[in-house]
């Protein structure tokens, strides 16, 4: 073969070798996303699942099964006024948030 040949035959055996180390380095961040996600998603429902005990402790009914709260919860959480009282929260964290998107993009909020 060529010198020419020789190079570029060597120069694509580097470039695949980078293109497997890229993938690998690729492959190991989405398992870390994956594991960070599960720990936030872990976290977050130890906090949630544990203000709802305490709440019931205070109510005086930490003794109901999980079927007797998942009803509870629904109906308490199905009621017009908790719908409405939602719907108030996500719209004011919505526009916290266009607000904030604004302010970061250096628009004017006057």
């Amino acid at each position: 073969m060529s010198k020419r040949m020789d190079q570029l035959l060597e120069k694509q055996k580097k470039l695949l070798e980078k293109k497997q180390q890229a993938e690998a380095e690729e492959k190991a961040v989405q398992k870390q996303i994956k594991e960070l996600t599960r720990s936030e998603r872990t976290h977050r429902l130890c906090n949630r699942g544990g203000y709802l005990e305490k709440l019931l402790e205070t109510l005086g009914a930490p003794e109901l099964t999980d079927e007797e709260v998942f009803g509870y919860l629904d109906y308490a959480l199905n009621t017009p006024y908790a719908k409405k009282a939602l719907e108030n929260l996500l719209e004011t964290k919505r526009m916290a948030a266009a607000k904030a998107e604004g302010t970061e993009a250096g628009e004017s909020t006057d």
